[in-house]
């Protein structure tokens, strides 16, 4: 099922404006199919996200054993919370720390394990087609520079989730050995069918790919763990998506999204490709002991 290009001629702003995240709906339905839906059983009658997150972060405090597809559903459920009553704009330490929590909740990952890691959260975060799956992507998205600044396992989970999503339109296995991952996925990005895209009224797609890539070369981590960067792999991708932005002058429509899309390549990867990543500029704040004192007690 595609999008009709007509559904897509709308200003990015609405469009952000229309994407209202994770309701307690969500997240009562996901904990009840989850894993982990024993450790949180208030969660049901507790709608309030500050409580919530408070109470998530008490609760993964304790002492408790894990298993690979508990792990999976937390760090499910901490992406969730990113953007759960998104417009409560005083809770970002609250959710960085969430997201924070969990990925210190194992040393790390094989090949394997990473994989399923990566697919588990592909599965259970995008879903839908269209402007609905360019949602669910963007709220994804929003997790990405917690899960980087983080730590190197939850950057290596966020990366391994980037080149999943680009992986679905690729048809080519993601190798998550740690190495390259900015040339795997000007690889990857290489292998889409831009203009058939545009030709087909998938603009919704496009931009979630777009965004998808500038988000794996726009961080700084991933930049310094990729020789080739200095070997003019940034001047590639400058030229390359020079290309894919002329994919819209042989479509027949051309509206505000289109427009967008091509000033987020011309500004986010062809001039990102060759300055400075301005992605995880910041640090994740961290509790100090009056604070986490406070919160024990008001839960």
């Amino acid at each position: 099922m595609n999008v009709s290009t007509a559904s897509l001629n709308n200003s990015f702003q609405e469009e952000d404006e229309m994407r209202l995240g994770y309701n307690h709906e969500h997240i009562k339905t996901f904990l009840g199919k989850s894993s982990i839906k024993h450790l949180f059983s208030y969660a049901n009658d507790t709608t309030d996200a500050k409580q919530l997150l408070d109470r998530f972060l008490v609760t993964l405090s304790g002492k408790f054993e894990l298993n690979l597809e508990n792990l999976l559903d937390l760090f499910t459920l901490s992406i969730m919370m990113m953007t759960y009553q998104r417009d409560n704009l005083l809770l970002m330490k609250e959710r960085f720390m969430l997201v924070d929590v969990v990925c210190h909740l194992a040393d790390s990952l094989d090949s394997e394990e990473m994989n399923y890691m990566a697919t588990g959260l592909y599965a259970n975060l995008v879903t839908g087609v269209g402007l609905e799956r360019l949602e669910r992507v963007l709220d994804m998205h929003t997790a990405i520079p917690a899960l980087v600044e983080s730590c190197s396992l939850g950057n290596n989970i966020a990366v391994a989730l980037l080149l999943t999503i680009m992986a679905q339109y690729t048809r080519v296995p993601v190798q998550l050995d740690r190495k390259e991952y900015a040339r795997k996925a000007f690889e990857m990005a290489k292998l889409i069918n831009w203009q058939q895209l545009a030709d087909s009224g998938r603009q919704a797609d496009m931009f979630m790919l777009v965004r998808t890539f500038s988000l794996i070369i726009n961080c700084r981590r991933i930049r310094e763990e990729c020789l080739d960067w200095t070997n003019n792999l940034g001047a590639e991708i400058h030229k390359y998506f020079l290309q894919v932005r002329k994919a819209f002058d042989h479509t027949a429509a051309f509206g505000s999204f289109e427009m967008m899309i091509e000033r987020f390549i011309a500004y986010c990867v062809v001039r990102g490709a060759t300055t400075t990543p301005q992605l995880c500029n910041y640090n994740i704040s961290e509790l100090t002991n009056s604070e986490s004192q406070k919160m024990f007690d008001e839960v």
